[in-house]
């Protein structure tokens, strides 16, 4: 274990959300790199304030998806018809949050109370497996409220307690970092606030946070002054299926030793990933959890039309007001039996029409036009495996929910599981 962690090495900035001298007449929509849009979990806030000490921002003006959400948007809906979609990120923002949190409250929605029933089932044997691992560094990717957080930082400061008192070789200050990574700078100080309060009895974690996208918090990672410590990254809720396997399979490169390499051409140190992820493939129940009858789920997408205009007011863009109206939109979702996989559009209910008043670009949107919001795989322990194996990482350890439906997964670098069929039987089950 380290002792003393380094500084991160990237300083907190201004972002420039201001576009008032931005040149949008030259702005072309080209091709998103993914019509997952920014990666789904992550939050993001409109208003940007100072930092607080316990909060160290390493989103990077030049590249981080957040400081270009307005472009991103509309580059998204000059797509040629068909592919046309809204970036899941806007989704995020404070009230999008609200309404997201009302669909977890929902009787239908099982996702959410499945995997926090298999935790508190195997929390100490999951804590076990990762202090085990040696691990100085454990991040947790778009960590959101950090719901289920004290449970899994109270088991692994037991296991390390018992780790410590059993080896002469651990001193006594040495710390496993928590780092909390989240975009949403209020959700996270609250939230980092009231994780404190829950465990203000840890004696070998520190808590602390960090705001950035998945993609910042690997550029972190990466530098030469974390390159010693052995790091574990946490991903739970089944975060990583809102992308395509593909998506998934590249952006968990980003944290792996075979792809993560800094200018100095040091590899990542990865101890682990523990990943959530549903594997339902019952198709009414899943239509039940993202279309609730309440319309939780309907509000919710909705609510990027919402989002959408206000970045887009950025750029000037004239009749934006009926283009992102809700009333002249309906939902519709959608099970993709051959995907495995639940998807939410917005339709238009007539033809609209909007302009960027300083470029003249139009964007066009057909009666009954689908336009992707967002997704949600479905993903059996086998479909992890192979989504896992371009990266470099190995199935170690799973644990599932009854009739296995639900899986939480320990990989690490290099490792292959011995049964690679990956047979349900032998493993454990709640």
């Amino acid at each position: 274990m380290a002792q003393v962690l380094p500084s991160p090495g990237v300083e907190s900035h201004s972002f420039h959300h201001n576009t008032e001298d931005r040149d949008v007449t030259t702005f072309s929509p080209g091709t998103p790199s993914s019509r997952s849009g920014a990666y789904p979990s992550m939050l993001y806030h409109h208003h940007r304030s100072t930092p607080s000490p316990d909060m160290i921002d390493i989103r990077s003006s030049s590249t981080s998806l957040l400081d270009t959400l307005d472009t991103q948007t509309l580059s998204s809906l000059l797509q040629p018809h068909g592919r046309k979609f809204l970036p899941s990120l806007l989704l995020w923002d404070e009230k999008g949050q609200s309404l997201y949190d009302s669909i977890l409250a929902t009787p239908s929605y099982y996702p959410y109370r499945v995997e926090n029933t298999l935790l508190q089932k195997k929390i100490s044997d999951i804590a076990s497996t990762i202090a085990s691992s040696t691990t100085d560094i454990l991040v947790e990717l778009g960590a959101g409220n950090l719901s289920k957080t004290a449970l899994l930082l109270t088991a692994l400061d037991r296991c390390l307690d018992s780790s410590s008192s059993s080896s002469s070789s651990r001193a006594g200050n040495e710390k496993v970092i928590y780092y909390a990574l989240d975009v949403d700078r209020s959700l996270l100080e609250s939230s980092l606030a009231q994780l404190r309060k829950r465990t203000e009895n840890l004696q070998h974690i520190e808590l602390r946070s960090r705001l950035g996208t998945y993609e910042d918090g690997a550029r972190w990672l990466s530098q030469p002054d974390l390159a010693p410590y052995r790091k574990t990254m946490v991903w739970l809720g089944n975060s990583i299926a809102n992308l395509e396997k593909e998506e998934a399979s590249d952006l968990l490169a980003k944290f792996t030793s075979s792809s993560s390499q800094n200018s100095n051409g040091m590899m990542q140190n990865l101890a682990g990933f523990l990943l959530g992820v549903d594997g339902c493939l019952d198709e009414e129940k899943v239509e039940r959890a993202y279309n609730a009858p309440g319309g939780e789920n309907r509000r919710w997408v909705l609510h990027a039309l919402e989002a959408a205009g206000e970045q887009l007011q950025l750029l000037h863009l004239g009749g934006e007001s009926e283009m992102f109206d809700e009333k002249n939109w309906r939902f519709e979702g959608r099970w993709d039996v051959g995907r495995q996989r639940y998807e939410n559009y917005l339709v238009p209910m007539k033809r609209m029409e909007a302009v960027i008043k300083n470029g003249g670009k139009k964007v066009v949107l057909e009666e009954g036009e689908k336009v992707f919001v967002l997704g949600s795989g479905k993903w059996t322990a086998k479909d992890v495996q192979k989504i896992c194996e371009g990266p470099g990482l190995g199935l170690r350890r799973s644990w599932h929910s009854e009739g296995d439906d639900y899986g939480i997964y320990w990989l690490q670098p290099g490792k292959k599981r011995l049964d690679s069929g990956i047979d349900m039987k032998n493993d454990e089950e709640c």
